[in-house]
């Protein structure tokens, strides 16, 4: 064998176990998920717009819980730090009004009124509180003006005096690292996407390339991957479920075919628009 052959296979080599390090998930002290794979998780609770159950609605998590749905809630925090229960940055598509999450008070985004019902905003507190631990639930982190320290601490103060199954996700490896070193304990997971491919535009390719191949798993330490359904089979994530058997999350299931799929496949299934 030539030295040139030797010298590519050695650096083939090197890179293959770099990429499987940096892949790594938590694989050692790991936190008990077997309350959350029992069960189907609504994606902003079972909402329904022709019957007026806004999504992410106390309304919507009460459906959640009357059918046996784990729920996944999306927290954002308001400009006097509040964590509310809100998916977009900006108000307009769900509430008609001006303005974004970030920018608003609490005062404020408690008179906002859910695709035009009566509904209101949530705050992460009576969402908690309606739910009261009758089913698991998972909180996505949505980050803003780089506001994750301070998002993460909110959230974990209300959670301290929450009795119920959680999980925390985000696509921000930055929400998981300080999980990871502030509070261990709590079931972290990293959300993943290609997000240029499904028309982001707020991310550069080199970004976008590390958190679709779950390059920052080695400083965050995630329990689970979180992953859009159509980008389920990138090579990373097929590597670090070999290697390290890490549970997958699969969002957002719409169809019976593909909630199979994720069923068949062993992954956690996040859906809308079905009833399984």
């Amino acid at each position: 064998m030539g030295k040139k052959i030797k010298k590519l296979l050695a650096v083939a080599a090197g890179t293959t176990a770099a990429w499987a390090l940096a892949i790594k998930p938590r694989t050692s002290s790991k936190p008990d998920m077997s309350e959350i794979k029992r069960y189907d998780f609504a994606s902003r609770g079972y909402y329904n717009i022709r019957k007026k159950i806004p999504e992410n609605s106390l309304t919507a998590f009460t459906a959640a819980v009357e059918h046996g749905y784990g729920i996944v809630m999306d927290v954002r925090l308001s400009r006097d730090g509040v964590p509310v229960i809100f998916r977009d940055h900006k108000l307009w598509r769900v509430c008609g009004a001006d303005g974004t999450v970030e920018e608003s008070t609490w005062e404020k985004l408690k008179e906002c009124r859910l695709s035009r019902t009566q509904e209101t905003i949530p705050c992460l507190a009576a969402g908690l509180e309606l739910v009261d631990g009758q089913v698991p639930v998972i909180l996505n982190l949505n980050v803003d003006l780089d506001n994750y320290g301070v998002l993460c601490a909110r959230v974990c103060e209300v959670l301290d005096a929450y009795e119920g199954v959680f999980a925390i996700e985000s696509f921000d490896y930055r929400v998981v690292k300080w999980l990871k070193d502030n509070r261990p304990e709590i079931i972290r997971g990293q959300m993943m996407e290609r997000h240029i491919k499904h028309g982001g535009t707020d991310m550069n390719p080199v970004q976008d390339f590390v958190r679709y191949n779950l390059l920052t798993n080695f400083l965050t330490s995630p329990d689970f991957i979180s992953c859009n359904i159509a980008d389920r089979r990138t090579v990373s994530l097929l590597f670090c479920r070999l290697l390290y058997r890490v549970q997958m999350m699969d969002w957002t299931v719409d169809s019976m075919d593909d909630y199979e799929l994720v069923k068949t496949d062993e992954s956690i299934v996040i859906f809308e628009d079905i009833e399984p």
